[in-house]
């Protein structure tokens, strides 16, 4: 039997399908003591929630800009936009108390959309004119496991997060869902096809395994 834990999953424990429930119980108890160390150092690795105030730090494509709030006695809709290397929000001062935080960061994460979408759909366009291949659409989806797919009618998707990360792990991102245009599987050919576009494909990846948690809007 075997137990893991996932940050988002939680405790997971495989046993062969003849193994009892309660042998399978037992197992779990008397591996007590590792799964409360393995929680706890889940959550000292856990990043912090986001708290939208001002001097709070944000990743947008790799790069940190502290987050500038700017309070108008005019109302109008929130607008955000990158201002002397800050991520700078103007926002109406009315806003009650309980609302306001939440208004910075569904401002944030519209700004985040509106310009991730461009700027993948600009890779995307380079990199599968290079393949000469085409594409359906592309989708920018808040998803937990998974950071890109090509759908069977050539259809992309994106998760969100990638707004985050370098543009060179964007890009390996890009090429690898890019290059299931040509070849639907993971075969040696698949890989040496994303090589040849991203010749570092595998520390990119290892980046976004390392970094997975600490890309939060």
């Amino acid at each position: 039997m075997r137990l893991s834990i996932h940050p988002e999953k939680g405790l997971t424990v495989r046993a062969p399908f003849w193994v009892p429930e309660i042998s399978i119980r037992k197992f779990v108890e008397e591996k007590s003591d590792w799964i409360q160390k393995q929680l706890s150092r889940l959550n000292h690795s856990k990043p912090k929630e986001k708290e939208y105030v001002d001097g709070e730090k944000h990743l947008y494509f790799g790069q940190e800009y502290d987050l500038n709030i700017l309070y108008l006695k005019t109302p109008r809709r929130t607008e955000v936009k990158i201002h002397d290397d800050k991520i700078q929000v103007s926002l109406f001062e009315g806003h009650a108390d309980n609302k306001r935080t939440n208004e910075i960061k569904e401002a944030i994460l519209r700004f985040y959309l509106e310009t991730g979408i461009a700027v993948i759909t600009e890779k995307v366009n380079h990199y599968s004119s290079l393949l000469e291949v085409e594409y359906n659409r592309i989708d920018i989806k808040k998803v937990s496991s998974i950071w890109g797919s090509c759908s069977p009618t050539n259809r992309l998707s994106f998760n969100r997060k990638l707004i985050m990360a370098p543009h060179e792990v964007v890009d390996y991102v890009i090429i690898h869902e890019v290059c299931h245009l040509v070849q639907r599987n993971h075969s040696s050919h698949f890989w040496g096809l994303v090589a040849k576009f991203d010749p570092k494909y595998k520390e990119h990846r290892r980046w976004l395994h390392r970094n997975n948690q600490k890309l939060l809007v």
